[in-house]
C-alpha cells in the first residue's frame, strides 16, 4: 500500500481514530475529577548532631548517615510505630501504610516524612505522632539498651560486695590489706627500737621488744592464702564498680541523644496542600490517550484486514461441493445428433 492508501483507510476510519482516543481521554478525566480531593503534608526530620561526629553517638563512623537513613525508613513503618501512630490518631494501619512515605534528601541524614489523605484534618496530626514515635523508637532503645547494663552491672557490683563481707565476717578481718600493712610498719617500727636499745646497752628493754617483733614476725605467714583470697574479692568488685560508672555514663548519653531527638526541636512539618488536578490529569490522561491512539491504529487494522476479506470472499468464482467452479461447467445445451434440419438444406436436395 501507498501513502495515498493509507489516507484514504484513515479519512474512511476517522471515526475510529478520533473517538477511541477522545473516549478513553474523557473517562480518564471523569474519574480523576470525581475522586476526592487528597491533602499532603511533610514533616522534615533534621538532626546532624545525632549522625556522625563523636564515637559515643549511636550512629557514627564513616556509614553513620546510610545506618542512620535505612533505620528510620525501617522504623517509621514497623507495626509498633504504626500501632502507636493509629492509637493516636484513629488512622487505621491500612492507611498509614499505603499513603506515608520515607524519603532521604540528597545523600545527607535530613529524612522526609509525607503523608496523603482525602480528610484534611488527619495530615499534620499523622506527621506529629509518626516524627515523634518513629524518633523516640530510634532513640529511645538505646536509653533502654543502657539502663539495662547498669542494673546488671549495680547487681553485679552489690553481689561483689556482699561477697567481700561474708569474707571479712568468716575471717574476723576487715580490709587484710590495711591489716597486712599495718602489722608490717609495726614491725618495722619495732626492728628500729631494738636496734637502738641494743645499741645504747639497753638490754632488758630490747629483749621486752624481741619478744614482740617474734610475735609480729609469727603473723606475717597467715596473711599470704587470706589476701590472696582477699585480692580476687576486691578485683570483682573494682571491675563492677568501674563497670557501673560506665554503664551511668552510657545512659547519660543516650538520654542525652533522647533529648536531643526532640521531635519539637528536630522536626519540622509543612502546612497541608491539597494535591492539584491538574498534574493528576497530565500523568494520567496523557498515557491513556496515548495507548489508545495505538488501540484504535490497531482497530483500523483489523477492520481493514477484515473488510478485504470479505471483498475477496465474495469475488471468488463459486464452487459446487466437489471443489470444481461451476462457472467453467456451465455451458449451453448442445443440439442432439441427427436433429433436423429445415427443409430446404437437407443434403443431396436439389435446386
Amino acid at each position: 500500500m501507498e501513502i495515498a492508501d493509507y489516507l484514504r483507510v484513515a479519512r474512511r476510519r476517522l471515526w475510529v481514530l478520533l473517538g477511541v482516543p477522545i473516549l478513553a481521554a474523557a473517562v480518564t478525566a471523569y474519574i480523576v475529577m470525581a475522586a476526592p480531593t487528597t491533602y499532603t503534608g511533610t514533616s522534615t526530620v533534621s538532626a546532624p548532631a545525632l549522625v556522625g561526629g563523636s564515637t559515643s553517638n549511636q550512629y557514627s563512623g564513616s556509614q553513620a548517615v546510610n545506618q542512620f537513613v535505612a533505620q528510620f525508613t525501617a522504623t517509621a513503618h514497623v507495626p509498633a510505630v504504626l500501632d502507636a501512630v493509629s492509637k493516636d490518631t484513629n488512622v487505621t494501619r491500612t492507611d498509614l501504610t499505603d499513603n506515608v512515605t520515607v524519603t532521604q534528601v540528597g545523600a545527607s541524614s535530613v529524612m522526609q516524612l509525607g503523608y496523603t489523605s482525602t480528610d484534611q484534618k488527619t495530615v499534620q496530626p499523622v506527621l506529629q505522632s509518626l516524627s515523634k514515635h518513629t524518633l523516640q523508637t530510634l532513640f529511645s532503645t538505646q536509653v533502654a539498651l543502657s539502663q539495662g547494663q547498669l542494673s546488671s552491672a549495680q547487681a553485679a557490683l552489690a553481689q561483689s560486695n556482699a561477697a567481700i563481707v561474708a569474707w571479712e565476717k568468716t575471717n574476723n578481718m576487715v580490709d587484710p590489706n590495711l591489716v597486712y600493712q599495718t602489722t608490717l610498719q609495726r614491725l618495722n617500727s619495732l626492728t628500729q627500737q631494738w636496734a637502738t636499745l641494743q645499741a645504747n646497752g639497753a638490754v632488758t628493754g630490747a629483749a621486752a621488744i624481741n619478744g614482740a617483733i617474734a610475735s609480729l614476725k609469727a603473723e606475717l605467714p597467715r596473711f599470704g592464702p587470706l589476701l590472696a583470697q582477699y585480692q580476687v574479692l576486691a578485683s570483682n568488685r573494682d571491675a563492677s564498680a568501674a563497670a557501673v560508672t560506665s554503664a551511668q555514663q552510657n545512659l547519660a548519653q543516650s538520654r542525652a541523644q533522647l533529648e536531643a531527638a526532640d521531635p519539637a526541636k528536630v522536626a519540622d512539618i509543612s502546612a497541608t496542600t491539597a494535591d492539584s488536578r491538574t498534574s493528576a490529569l497530565l500523568s494520567l490522561v496523557l498515557p491513556v490517550t496515548g495507548a489508545a491512539v495505538f488501540l484504535a491504529i490497531a482497530l483500523v487494522a483489523m477492520l481493514e484486514l477484515l473488510s478485504r476479506s470479505r471483498a475477496t470472499s465474495a469475488s471468488r468464482p463459486e464452487q459446487d461441493p466437489a471443489g470444481q467452479d461451476l462457472a467453467w461447467t456451465r455451458q449451453e445445451p448442445r443440439e442432439s445428433v441427427g436433429a433436423r434440419e429445415p427443409a430446404g438444406s437437407l443434403p443431396g436436395a436439389g435446386g
